[in-house]
């Protein structure tokens, strides 16, 4: 904040902060299928608000406002890209890259759906 710099954080380095918040929830719940499972659970919930972030290399106005409606765009990656989707189906597919493949009965609905703006 003092350098008032923007970060500009790749997909790479977003899907290590999901690793080590998958192996703290690891830590804390277990790596039993029960722990593996609540691990999951608020990885997926957390990401139903990760989506939104969208990189600053992307926006095309800096600093981005808080109540600015995010532009539809496509990732510079795939993995970004990926991030970037609203669909839970999708954000299930990055929780199996961390934490391995889900049952076969898994299912998630987020609990939380922003309202302020239509996908």
């Amino acid at each position: 904040i003092e350098e008032r710099r923007v970060w500009d954080i790749s997909a790479t380095e977003r899907l290590d902060m999901m690793k080590e918040f998958a192996a703290f929830g690891l830590e804390h719940w277990g790596t039993d299928s029960q722990g593996v499972s609540n691990t999951r659970r608020y990885l997926l919930e957390w990401q139903s608000f990760l989506h939104r972030y969208i990189p600053a290399g992307i926006l095309e106005v800096l600093p981005q406002r808080m109540n600015d409606r995010p532009p539809a765009f496509v990732g510079r990656n795939d993995l970004e890209t990926l991030m970037a989707s609203s669909l839970a189906r999708d954000w299930i597919k990055i929780s199996e890259m961390i934490l391995g493949p889900t049952p076969d009965d898994f299912t998630f609905v987020p609990k939380h759906k922003s309202n302020s703006y239509e996908d």
